[in-house]
Protein backbone atom coordinates (compact mmCIF):
# COMPACT_ATOMS: atom_id res chain seq x y z
CA UNK A 1 0.00 0.00 0.00
CA UNK A 2 1.50 3.32 -1.08
CA UNK A 3 2.32 6.07 1.51
CA UNK A 4 -0.37 8.45 0.23
CA UNK A 5 -3.06 5.83 0.76
CA UNK A 6 -1.78 5.18 4.28
CA UNK A 7 -1.85 8.90 5.07
CA UNK A 8 -5.42 9.19 3.77
CA UNK A 9 -6.48 6.20 5.85
CA UNK A 10 -4.84 7.70 8.94
CA UNK A 11 -6.54 11.06 8.34
CA UNK A 12 -9.90 9.35 7.87
CA UNK A 13 -9.38 7.43 11.11
CA UNK A 14 -8.50 10.64 12.97
CA UNK A 15 -11.55 12.40 11.56
CA UNK A 16 -13.73 9.42 12.50
CA UNK A 17 -12.39 9.49 16.07
CA UNK A 18 -13.00 13.25 16.37
CA UNK A 19 -16.53 12.94 14.97
CA UNK A 20 -17.24 10.05 17.35
CA UNK A 21 -16.03 12.06 20.35
CA UNK A 22 -18.05 15.10 19.28
CA UNK A 23 -21.25 13.09 18.82
CA UNK A 24 -20.77 11.17 22.07
CA UNK A 25 -20.23 14.35 24.10
CA UNK A 26 -23.18 16.00 22.36
CA UNK A 27 -25.49 13.09 23.18
CA UNK A 28 -24.32 13.06 26.82
CA UNK A 29 -24.28 16.81 27.33
CA UNK A 30 -27.68 17.19 28.97
CA UNK A 31 -28.05 16.77 32.73
CA UNK A 32 -31.36 15.09 33.51
CA UNK A 33 -32.92 15.93 36.84
CA UNK A 34 -34.90 12.98 38.24
CA UNK A 35 -38.58 12.93 37.34
CA UNK A 36 -40.48 13.54 40.56
CA UNK A 37 -44.16 14.15 41.21
CA UNK A 38 -45.23 17.78 41.43
CA UNK A 39 -46.14 19.21 44.81
CA UNK A 40 -49.67 20.67 44.79
CA UNK A 41 -49.70 24.36 45.70
CA UNK A 42 -52.54 25.64 47.83
CA UNK A 43 -55.14 27.95 46.31
CA UNK A 44 -54.43 31.54 47.34
CA UNK A 45 -56.44 34.73 46.84
CA UNK A 46 -53.90 36.67 44.78
CA UNK A 47 -55.85 39.91 44.83
CA UNK A 48 -55.92 39.95 48.62
CA UNK A 49 -52.17 39.34 48.73
CA UNK A 50 -51.68 42.13 46.18
CA UNK A 51 -53.63 44.52 48.40
CA UNK A 52 -51.26 43.78 51.27
CA UNK A 53 -48.29 44.34 48.96
CA UNK A 54 -49.86 47.65 47.94
CA UNK A 55 -49.99 48.76 51.59
CA UNK A 56 -46.31 47.87 51.97
CA UNK A 57 -45.45 49.85 48.81
CA UNK A 58 -47.00 52.94 50.37
CA UNK A 59 -44.24 52.85 52.98
CA UNK A 60 -41.50 54.77 51.16
CA UNK A 61 -38.61 52.71 52.52
CA UNK A 62 -35.82 54.20 50.41
CA UNK A 63 -32.32 53.26 51.54
CA UNK A 64 -29.13 55.27 51.09
CA UNK A 65 -25.43 54.50 51.37
CA UNK A 66 -25.25 57.24 54.03
CA UNK A 67 -27.34 56.06 56.98
CA UNK A 68 -27.81 59.67 58.09
CA UNK A 69 -29.80 60.37 54.92
CA UNK A 70 -32.32 57.56 55.49
CA UNK A 71 -35.77 58.50 56.77
CA UNK A 72 -36.51 55.94 59.54
CA UNK A 73 -40.26 56.64 59.73
CA UNK A 74 -41.30 54.59 56.64
CA UNK A 75 -39.32 51.61 57.96
CA UNK A 76 -41.04 51.93 61.32
CA UNK A 77 -44.34 52.16 59.46
CA UNK A 78 -43.59 48.96 57.55
CA UNK A 79 -42.77 47.11 60.78
CA UNK A 80 -46.06 48.29 62.29
CA UNK A 81 -47.94 47.25 59.15
CA UNK A 82 -46.53 43.71 59.36
CA UNK A 83 -47.67 43.46 62.96
CA UNK A 84 -51.20 44.49 61.99
CA UNK A 85 -51.48 42.31 58.87
CA UNK A 86 -49.98 39.16 60.36
CA UNK A 87 -51.04 38.71 63.98
CA UNK A 88 -50.41 34.95 63.83
CA UNK A 89 -46.77 35.61 62.99
CA UNK A 90 -46.46 38.07 65.85
CA UNK A 91 -47.97 35.57 68.29
CA UNK A 92 -45.98 32.49 67.29
CA UNK A 93 -42.61 33.81 66.11
CA UNK A 94 -39.98 35.75 68.00
CA UNK A 95 -39.26 39.07 66.32
CA UNK A 96 -36.02 41.01 66.78
CA UNK A 97 -35.07 44.36 65.30
CA UNK A 98 -31.36 44.20 64.51
CA UNK A 99 -29.24 47.32 64.05
CA UNK A 100 -32.21 49.72 64.09
CA UNK A 101 -34.05 48.25 61.13
CA UNK A 102 -33.29 44.70 60.02
CA UNK A 103 -35.91 42.13 61.02
CA UNK A 104 -35.12 38.66 62.34
CA UNK A 105 -38.10 36.35 62.90
CA UNK A 106 -37.54 32.95 64.55
CA UNK A 107 -40.11 30.17 64.19
CA UNK A 108 -38.87 27.55 66.62
CA UNK A 109 -38.87 24.02 65.25
CA UNK A 110 -39.74 20.90 67.20
CA UNK A 111 -36.33 19.24 66.62
CA UNK A 112 -33.47 21.39 67.86
CA UNK A 113 -30.91 18.93 66.43
CA UNK A 114 -31.83 19.81 62.85
CA UNK A 115 -30.24 22.75 61.09
CA UNK A 116 -32.73 25.57 60.40
CA UNK A 117 -33.89 26.93 57.06
CA UNK A 118 -34.15 30.62 56.19
CA UNK A 119 -36.19 32.77 53.82
CA UNK A 120 -34.74 36.19 52.98
CA UNK A 121 -36.03 39.41 51.43
CA UNK A 122 -35.34 43.11 51.89
CA UNK A 123 -37.53 45.96 53.09
CA UNK A 124 -35.87 48.81 51.21
CA UNK A 125 -36.38 50.05 47.66
CA UNK A 126 -34.61 52.34 45.23
CA UNK A 127 -35.99 55.85 44.59
CA UNK A 128 -38.59 56.53 41.90
CA UNK A 129 -39.41 59.68 39.94
CA UNK A 130 -42.75 60.90 41.27
CA UNK A 131 -43.18 63.77 38.83
CA UNK A 132 -46.38 63.78 36.71
CA UNK A 133 -44.33 63.33 33.53
CA UNK A 134 -42.17 60.50 34.93
CA UNK A 135 -43.86 57.85 32.80
CA UNK A 136 -45.47 55.97 35.66
CA UNK A 137 -49.02 54.92 34.81
CA UNK A 138 -49.82 55.00 38.54
CA UNK A 139 -47.86 56.90 41.22
CA UNK A 140 -44.85 54.78 42.25
CA UNK A 141 -45.64 54.83 45.98
CA UNK A 142 -49.44 54.62 45.83
CA UNK A 143 -49.61 50.82 45.72
CA UNK A 144 -52.67 50.98 43.46
CA UNK A 145 -54.63 47.84 42.59
CA UNK A 146 -55.91 47.85 39.01
CA UNK A 147 -55.94 45.80 35.79
CA UNK A 148 -54.97 42.64 37.65
CA UNK A 149 -51.78 44.13 39.11
CA UNK A 150 -50.44 45.89 42.16
CA UNK A 151 -48.39 48.86 40.94
CA UNK A 152 -45.46 50.59 42.57
CA UNK A 153 -41.82 50.64 43.56
CA UNK A 154 -40.91 47.38 45.25
CA UNK A 155 -43.73 45.25 43.84
CA UNK A 156 -41.10 42.98 42.26
CA UNK A 157 -38.00 44.09 44.16
CA UNK A 158 -38.61 43.07 46.85
CA UNK A 159 -41.75 43.80 48.89
CA UNK A 160 -43.76 41.31 46.87
CA UNK A 161 -41.40 38.56 48.01
CA UNK A 162 -41.34 39.80 51.61
CA UNK A 163 -45.11 39.93 51.87
CA UNK A 164 -45.49 36.51 50.24
CA UNK A 165 -43.21 35.02 52.92
CA UNK A 166 -45.23 36.64 55.71
CA UNK A 167 -48.50 35.50 54.12
CA UNK A 168 -47.20 31.94 53.83
CA UNK A 169 -46.07 31.75 57.44
CA UNK A 170 -49.28 33.34 58.69
CA UNK A 171 -51.40 30.87 56.68
CA UNK A 172 -49.43 27.84 57.89
CA UNK A 173 -49.83 28.87 61.52
CA UNK A 174 -53.58 29.27 61.05
CA UNK A 175 -53.67 25.77 59.56
CA UNK A 176 -51.96 24.40 62.64
CA UNK A 177 -48.64 23.56 60.96
CA UNK A 178 -45.63 23.26 63.25
CA UNK A 179 -42.19 23.07 61.61
CA UNK A 180 -39.77 20.33 62.52
CA UNK A 181 -36.84 22.55 61.61
CA UNK A 182 -36.52 26.06 62.96
CA UNK A 183 -37.43 28.65 60.31
CA UNK A 184 -35.75 32.07 60.14
CA UNK A 185 -37.14 35.05 58.26
CA UNK A 186 -34.37 37.51 57.38
CA UNK A 187 -35.44 40.96 56.19
CA UNK A 188 -32.58 43.42 55.71
CA UNK A 189 -33.25 47.13 55.35
CA UNK A 190 -30.43 48.37 53.11
CA UNK A 191 -29.91 45.78 50.38
CA UNK A 192 -30.09 48.46 47.69
CA UNK A 193 -27.27 50.34 49.44
CA UNK A 194 -24.89 47.37 49.99
CA UNK A 195 -26.61 45.50 52.84
CA UNK A 196 -23.81 46.30 55.27
CA UNK A 197 -26.15 47.50 58.02
CA UNK A 198 -28.91 44.95 57.49
CA UNK A 199 -28.08 41.50 56.13
CA UNK A 200 -24.47 41.73 57.28
CA UNK A 201 -25.62 42.26 60.87
CA UNK A 202 -28.27 39.55 60.58
CA UNK A 203 -25.58 37.13 59.40
CA UNK A 204 -23.24 38.12 62.22
CA UNK A 205 -26.06 37.63 64.72
CA UNK A 206 -26.81 34.11 63.51
CA UNK A 207 -23.14 33.20 63.26
CA UNK A 208 -22.57 34.33 66.85
CA UNK A 209 -25.38 32.00 67.90
CA UNK A 210 -23.74 29.08 66.14
CA UNK A 211 -26.43 28.75 63.48
CA UNK A 212 -25.80 26.58 60.40
CA UNK A 213 -28.50 26.68 57.73
CA UNK A 214 -29.73 23.64 55.80
CA UNK A 215 -31.18 25.98 53.17
CA UNK A 216 -31.45 29.70 52.47
CA UNK A 217 -33.67 31.15 49.75
CA UNK A 218 -33.31 34.79 48.71
CA UNK A 219 -34.59 36.88 45.81
CA UNK A 220 -33.03 36.14 42.45
CA UNK A 221 -34.05 34.46 39.24
CA UNK A 222 -37.60 33.92 38.06
CA UNK A 223 -39.52 31.94 35.45
CA UNK A 224 -38.92 33.57 32.08
CA UNK A 225 -39.04 32.92 28.33
CA UNK A 226 -36.33 33.87 25.88
CA UNK A 227 -33.70 34.26 28.60
CA UNK A 228 -31.32 31.67 27.17
CA UNK A 229 -30.41 31.79 23.49
CA UNK A 230 -32.07 29.11 21.38
CA UNK A 231 -34.48 27.99 24.13
CA UNK A 232 -38.17 28.66 23.53
CA UNK A 233 -39.53 26.90 26.62
CA UNK A 234 -40.01 28.85 29.87
CA UNK A 235 -37.13 28.35 32.29
CA UNK A 236 -37.02 28.64 36.07
CA UNK A 237 -33.66 30.28 36.66
CA UNK A 238 -32.28 29.45 40.11
CA UNK A 239 -29.26 31.53 41.12
CA UNK A 240 -26.42 29.45 42.57
CA UNK A 241 -23.65 32.07 42.70
CA UNK A 242 -23.07 35.81 42.36
CA UNK A 243 -20.35 37.85 40.75
CA UNK A 244 -18.05 39.95 42.88
CA UNK A 245 -18.14 43.74 42.87
CA UNK A 246 -15.53 46.50 42.70
CA UNK A 247 -15.70 50.18 41.78
CA UNK A 248 -12.47 52.00 40.91
CA UNK A 249 -11.74 55.68 40.46
CA UNK A 250 -9.50 56.58 37.53
CA UNK A 251 -7.96 59.96 38.36
CA UNK A 252 -5.95 61.85 35.73
CA UNK A 253 -3.90 64.85 36.88
CA UNK A 254 -2.20 67.34 34.53
CA UNK A 255 -1.20 71.00 34.46
CA UNK A 256 -4.30 73.22 34.27
CA UNK A 257 -4.44 76.11 31.83
CA UNK A 258 -6.38 78.08 29.26
CA UNK A 259 -8.24 76.20 26.55
CA UNK A 260 -6.65 78.42 23.90
CA UNK A 261 -3.21 76.88 24.51
CA UNK A 262 -3.77 73.22 25.37
CA UNK A 263 -0.77 71.07 26.21
CA UNK A 264 -0.04 67.80 24.45
CA UNK A 265 -1.70 65.93 27.28
CA UNK A 266 -4.84 66.97 29.11
CA UNK A 267 -6.56 65.40 32.09
CA UNK A 268 -9.71 64.66 30.13
CA UNK A 269 -7.69 63.22 27.26
CA UNK A 270 -5.67 60.98 29.59
CA UNK A 271 -8.83 59.75 31.30
CA UNK A 272 -10.53 59.12 27.97
CA UNK A 273 -7.53 57.17 26.73
CA UNK A 274 -7.54 55.04 29.88
CA UNK A 275 -11.23 54.21 29.50
CA UNK A 276 -10.77 53.39 25.82
CA UNK A 277 -7.82 51.15 26.71
CA UNK A 278 -9.92 49.22 29.21
CA UNK A 279 -12.81 48.80 26.80
CA UNK A 280 -10.43 47.52 24.13
CA UNK A 281 -8.74 45.10 26.53
CA UNK A 282 -11.66 43.21 28.13
CA UNK A 283 -11.12 40.49 30.67
CA UNK A 284 -10.69 37.01 29.20
CA UNK A 285 -13.75 34.90 28.55
CA UNK A 286 -14.57 31.68 30.40
CA UNK A 287 -17.17 29.15 29.30
CA UNK A 288 -17.42 27.17 32.54
CA UNK A 289 -20.63 28.77 33.81
CA UNK A 290 -22.33 28.88 30.41
CA UNK A 291 -21.60 25.21 29.76
CA UNK A 292 -22.72 24.34 33.28
CA UNK A 293 -25.99 26.28 33.01
CA UNK A 294 -26.91 25.20 29.50
CA UNK A 295 -26.29 21.53 30.24
CA UNK A 296 -29.53 21.52 32.25
CA UNK A 297 -31.56 22.50 29.19
CA UNK A 298 -29.44 20.83 26.55
CA UNK A 299 -32.27 18.80 25.03
CA UNK A 300 -34.10 22.03 24.19
CA UNK A 301 -31.16 23.57 22.38
CA UNK A 302 -30.68 23.48 18.61
CA UNK A 303 -28.38 20.58 17.75
CA UNK A 304 -25.49 22.75 16.51
CA UNK A 305 -25.54 24.92 19.63
CA UNK A 306 -25.60 21.85 21.84
CA UNK A 307 -22.77 20.27 19.88
CA UNK A 308 -20.55 23.34 20.22
CA UNK A 309 -21.18 23.76 23.96
CA UNK A 310 -20.62 20.06 24.57
CA UNK A 311 -17.29 20.27 22.75
CA UNK A 312 -15.72 23.53 23.78
CA UNK A 313 -12.34 21.82 23.46
CA UNK A 314 -12.95 22.07 19.71
CA UNK A 315 -15.41 24.96 19.27
CA UNK A 316 -14.49 27.34 22.10
CA UNK A 317 -13.61 30.14 19.70
CA UNK A 318 -16.97 30.02 17.93
CA UNK A 319 -18.86 29.79 21.24
CA UNK A 320 -17.00 32.76 22.70
CA UNK A 321 -17.69 34.86 19.62
CA UNK A 322 -21.39 34.02 19.85
CA UNK A 323 -21.49 34.85 23.56
CA UNK A 324 -19.65 38.12 22.94
CA UNK A 325 -22.22 39.24 20.34
CA UNK A 326 -24.86 39.79 23.04
CA UNK A 327 -24.16 41.95 26.15
CA UNK A 328 -26.24 39.65 28.37
CA UNK A 329 -24.52 36.42 27.34
CA UNK A 330 -21.13 38.15 27.21
CA UNK A 331 -21.52 39.18 30.86
CA UNK A 332 -21.96 35.50 31.73
CA UNK A 333 -18.49 34.70 30.43
CA UNK A 334 -16.18 37.31 31.94
CA UNK A 335 -15.48 40.02 34.46
CA UNK A 336 -17.15 43.11 33.03
CA UNK A 337 -15.88 46.69 32.92
CA UNK A 338 -18.46 49.49 32.88
CA UNK A 339 -17.56 53.22 32.94
CA UNK A 340 -20.43 54.80 34.86
CA UNK A 341 -19.52 58.35 35.94
CA UNK A 342 -17.15 61.12 34.82
CA UNK A 343 -16.30 64.35 36.66
CA UNK A 344 -14.12 67.03 35.07
CA UNK A 345 -14.02 70.74 34.29
CA UNK A 346 -15.72 73.86 35.58
CA UNK A 347 -15.79 76.10 32.50
CA UNK A 348 -15.77 75.67 28.73
CA UNK A 349 -12.51 77.60 28.26
CA UNK A 350 -10.51 76.16 31.15
CA UNK A 351 -8.35 73.03 31.09
CA UNK A 352 -9.10 71.16 34.33
CA UNK A 353 -6.25 69.97 36.51
CA UNK A 354 -8.02 66.68 37.21
CA UNK A 355 -10.52 64.39 35.54
CA UNK A 356 -12.05 61.43 37.35
CA UNK A 357 -14.05 58.50 36.08
CA UNK A 358 -15.66 55.61 37.89
CA UNK A 359 -15.55 52.11 36.46
CA UNK A 360 -17.76 49.41 37.90
CA UNK A 361 -16.49 45.84 37.66
CA UNK A 362 -18.50 42.65 38.19
CA UNK A 363 -16.01 39.89 38.97
CA UNK A 364 -16.34 36.42 37.50
CA UNK A 365 -16.17 33.45 39.94
CA UNK A 366 -12.62 32.20 40.21
CA UNK A 367 -11.14 35.68 39.87
CA UNK A 368 -10.56 37.94 42.86
CA UNK A 369 -10.90 41.59 43.77
CA UNK A 370 -7.14 42.03 44.05
CA UNK A 371 -6.41 40.33 40.71
CA UNK A 372 -9.03 42.54 39.11
CA UNK A 373 -7.48 45.68 40.56
CA UNK A 374 -3.99 44.63 39.51
CA UNK A 375 -5.06 44.03 35.93
CA UNK A 376 -6.71 47.45 35.65
CA UNK A 377 -3.64 49.02 37.25
CA UNK A 378 -1.26 47.28 34.87
CA UNK A 379 -3.30 48.41 31.88
CA UNK A 380 -3.68 52.14 32.56
CA UNK A 381 -1.78 53.42 35.60
CA UNK A 382 1.12 55.81 34.89
CA UNK A 383 2.55 59.08 36.19
CA UNK A 384 -0.58 60.89 34.98
CA UNK A 385 -3.35 58.47 35.85
CA UNK A 386 -4.01 56.86 39.22
CA UNK A 387 -6.19 53.83 39.85
CA UNK A 388 -7.84 54.17 43.26
CA UNK A 389 -10.57 52.37 45.18
CA UNK A 390 -13.71 54.46 45.06
CA UNK A 391 -14.72 53.65 48.63
CA UNK A 392 -11.99 54.18 51.18
CA UNK A 393 -8.24 53.75 50.90
CA UNK A 394 -8.13 49.96 50.55
CA UNK A 395 -9.85 47.36 48.42
CA UNK A 396 -11.75 46.04 51.41
CA UNK A 397 -15.06 47.57 52.45
CA UNK A 398 -18.83 47.42 52.41
CA UNK A 399 -19.00 48.24 48.69
CA UNK A 400 -16.49 45.64 47.54
CA UNK A 401 -16.88 41.89 47.66
CA UNK A 402 -15.56 38.68 46.16
CA UNK A 403 -17.66 36.35 43.99
CA UNK A 404 -19.61 33.86 46.10
CA UNK A 405 -19.00 30.15 46.16
CA UNK A 406 -21.20 28.00 43.95
CA UNK A 407 -24.00 26.44 45.98
CA UNK A 408 -24.26 22.68 46.09
CA UNK A 409 -26.80 21.71 43.44
CA UNK A 410 -26.16 17.97 43.71
CA UNK A 411 -28.36 18.04 46.78
CA UNK A 412 -31.90 17.39 48.00
CA UNK A 413 -32.27 21.13 48.54
CA UNK A 414 -31.77 21.99 44.88
CA UNK A 415 -33.95 19.07 43.83
CA UNK A 416 -36.71 20.35 46.11
CA UNK A 417 -36.52 23.87 44.68
CA UNK A 418 -36.56 22.45 41.14
CA UNK A 419 -39.59 20.34 41.96
CA UNK A 420 -41.42 23.32 43.46
CA UNK A 421 -40.53 25.54 40.50
CA UNK A 422 -42.09 22.99 38.16
CA UNK A 423 -45.06 22.75 40.49
CA UNK A 424 -45.54 26.51 40.21
CA UNK A 425 -45.30 26.31 36.42
CA UNK A 426 -45.35 22.72 35.09
CA UNK A 427 -44.22 23.69 31.58
CA UNK A 428 -40.98 25.22 32.89
CA UNK A 429 -37.51 23.78 32.63
CA UNK A 430 -35.07 24.37 35.50
CA UNK A 431 -31.53 25.71 35.20
CA UNK A 432 -28.97 27.03 37.70
CA UNK A 433 -27.35 30.31 36.76
CA UNK A 434 -24.85 32.95 37.85
CA UNK A 435 -26.28 36.27 38.97
CA UNK A 436 -24.50 39.30 37.57
CA UNK A 437 -26.11 41.50 40.20
CA UNK A 438 -25.94 41.18 43.97
CA UNK A 439 -28.34 40.13 46.72
CA UNK A 440 -28.20 40.04 50.50
CA UNK A 441 -27.51 36.32 50.31
CA UNK A 442 -23.76 36.88 49.87
CA UNK A 443 -23.54 37.77 53.55
CA UNK A 444 -24.82 34.35 54.61
CA UNK A 445 -22.23 32.21 52.82
CA UNK A 446 -20.50 31.33 56.11
CA UNK A 447 -23.76 29.84 57.35
CA UNK A 448 -24.60 27.47 54.52
CA UNK A 449 -23.48 25.76 51.32
CA UNK A 450 -27.10 25.66 50.19
CA UNK A 451 -27.93 29.25 49.25
CA UNK A 452 -30.25 29.71 46.30
CA UNK A 453 -31.70 32.83 44.70
CA UNK A 454 -35.13 32.43 43.16
CA UNK A 455 -38.42 34.32 43.17
CA UNK A 456 -41.29 32.11 41.90
CA UNK A 457 -42.72 34.71 39.52
CA UNK A 458 -43.44 34.34 35.81
CA UNK A 459 -41.97 37.48 34.25
CA UNK A 460 -41.85 38.64 30.66
CA UNK A 461 -38.93 40.66 29.35
CA UNK A 462 -41.11 43.76 29.73
CA UNK A 463 -41.80 42.88 33.37
CA UNK A 464 -38.10 42.50 34.09
CA UNK A 465 -37.39 45.93 32.59
CA UNK A 466 -39.61 47.56 35.24
CA UNK A 467 -37.32 46.51 38.12
CA UNK A 468 -35.61 49.76 39.17
CA UNK A 469 -37.45 51.28 36.21
CA UNK A 470 -40.89 52.67 35.42
CA UNK A 471 -44.25 50.94 36.02
CA UNK A 472 -42.97 48.20 38.30
CA UNK A 473 -45.91 45.90 38.98
CA UNK A 474 -46.85 42.40 40.14
CA UNK A 475 -49.82 40.42 38.85
CA UNK A 476 -52.42 38.81 41.10
CA UNK A 477 -51.46 35.41 39.63
CA UNK A 478 -47.83 35.90 40.60
CA UNK A 479 -48.79 37.07 44.08
CA UNK A 480 -50.85 33.92 44.61
CA UNK A 481 -48.16 31.70 43.10
CA UNK A 482 -45.45 33.07 45.38
CA UNK A 483 -47.45 32.49 48.55
CA UNK A 484 -48.35 28.94 47.51
CA UNK A 485 -44.70 28.27 46.66
CA UNK A 486 -43.44 29.60 50.00
CA UNK A 487 -45.97 27.53 51.94
CA UNK A 488 -44.99 24.36 50.10
CA UNK A 489 -41.29 25.14 50.54
CA UNK A 490 -41.60 25.64 54.30
CA UNK A 491 -43.60 22.42 54.66
CA UNK A 492 -41.25 20.33 52.53
CA UNK A 493 -37.92 21.78 53.66
CA UNK A 494 -38.92 21.61 57.30
CA UNK A 495 -39.51 17.87 57.00
CA UNK A 496 -36.35 17.19 54.98
CA UNK A 497 -34.19 15.36 57.50
CA UNK A 498 -30.57 14.27 57.39
CA UNK A 499 -28.12 12.76 59.81
CA UNK A 500 -24.88 14.39 60.79
CA UNK A 501 -23.65 17.94 60.47
CA UNK A 502 -23.65 20.22 57.45
CA UNK A 503 -19.96 19.49 56.94
CA UNK A 504 -20.53 15.77 56.47
CA UNK A 505 -21.81 13.74 53.57
CA UNK A 506 -25.13 15.02 52.27
CA UNK A 507 -26.30 11.60 51.10
CA UNK A 508 -27.78 10.80 54.51
CA UNK A 509 -31.12 12.44 53.86
CA UNK A 510 -33.95 10.29 55.17
CA UNK A 511 -36.99 11.72 53.41
CA UNK A 512 -36.50 9.28 50.53
CA UNK A 513 -33.72 7.44 48.78
CA UNK A 514 -31.80 10.10 46.89
CA UNK A 515 -31.10 9.09 43.31
CA UNK A 516 -27.59 10.01 42.28
CA UNK A 517 -27.48 12.83 39.75
CA UNK A 518 -24.58 12.84 37.32
CA UNK A 519 -23.66 16.51 37.58
CA UNK A 520 -20.34 17.76 36.35
CA UNK A 521 -19.02 19.60 39.36
CA UNK A 522 -17.30 22.93 39.01
CA UNK A 523 -14.21 23.37 41.08
CA UNK A 524 -14.78 25.78 43.95
CA UNK A 525 -13.51 28.31 43.21
CA UNK A 526 -13.20 28.07 39.45
CA UNK A 527 -9.58 28.07 38.31
CA UNK A 528 -8.26 31.54 37.66
CA UNK A 529 -7.34 32.00 34.02
CA UNK A 530 -4.11 33.79 32.98
CA UNK A 531 -4.57 37.53 32.67
CA UNK A 532 -3.99 39.12 29.28
CA UNK A 533 -1.58 42.00 29.65
CA UNK A 534 -0.56 44.82 27.36
CA UNK A 535 2.96 44.49 26.01
CA UNK A 536 5.24 46.97 27.78
CA UNK A 537 8.95 47.52 27.26
CA UNK A 538 10.33 46.78 30.72
CA UNK A 539 13.38 48.95 30.03
CA UNK A 540 11.07 51.98 30.11
CA UNK A 541 9.75 51.17 33.59
CA UNK A 542 11.28 52.17 36.90
CA UNK A 543 11.75 49.67 39.72
CA UNK A 544 8.31 49.10 41.20
CA UNK A 545 7.53 48.20 44.76
CA UNK A 546 5.15 45.25 45.19
CA UNK A 547 1.50 46.08 45.83
CA UNK A 548 0.69 46.33 49.56
CA UNK A 549 -0.96 43.46 51.36
CA UNK A 550 -4.76 43.42 51.75
CA UNK A 551 -4.67 45.09 55.14
CA UNK A 552 -2.50 48.01 54.00
CA UNK A 553 -3.72 51.18 52.28
CA UNK A 554 -3.35 51.12 48.52
CA UNK A 555 -1.13 53.73 46.95
CA UNK A 556 -1.39 53.95 43.18
CA UNK A 557 2.25 53.78 42.14
CA UNK A 558 2.84 56.02 39.08
CA UNK A 559 4.38 54.33 36.09
CA UNK A 560 6.57 56.25 33.64
CA UNK A 561 4.59 57.26 30.60
CA UNK A 562 6.29 56.44 27.32
CA UNK A 563 7.33 59.30 25.06
CA UNK A 564 4.96 59.34 22.03
CA UNK A 565 7.97 60.08 19.78
CA UNK A 566 9.81 56.90 20.81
Amino acid sequence: MDPITLILIALAAIILVIVSIVLYRTNHFTIQLPEEPLIPLEEIDGEEVARHIGLAIQMKTISHADAEKVDPLPFEGLRNLLQVLYPQVEDHLTREVINDGALLYTWQGSDADLDPIALAAHQDVVPANEAPDSGWTHPPFAGEITDGYVWGRGALDCKGVLISIMEAVNNLIREGFEPRRTVYLLFGHDEEASGSRGAAELARTLEARGVRLALLLDEGGSITKGTLPGIESPIAMIGVTEKGHLTLNLKATTQPGHASTPSSQTAIGALSLAIATLENNPFPQHLDMVEFMMSFVGNEMPFMDRMMLANTWLFSGAVKRKMHSNPITDANTRTTIAPTMIRAGTAENVLPATAEGLINLRIYPGETVRETYERIYDLVADETLEVLPQHGETLEGDHTWEPTEISNIDSPQFRLLSRLARSAYPEALVAPFMMNGATDSRYYTKLSHYIFRFSPMILSHEDQETVHGVNERLSFENAARMVGFMQALIRSASELVYEGSMDQDDDFYEEEAVEEIAIRHLQEPLPTKPLRKVEVDEDDLPDLEPLPEDDEPLAAKPLVQSDPED
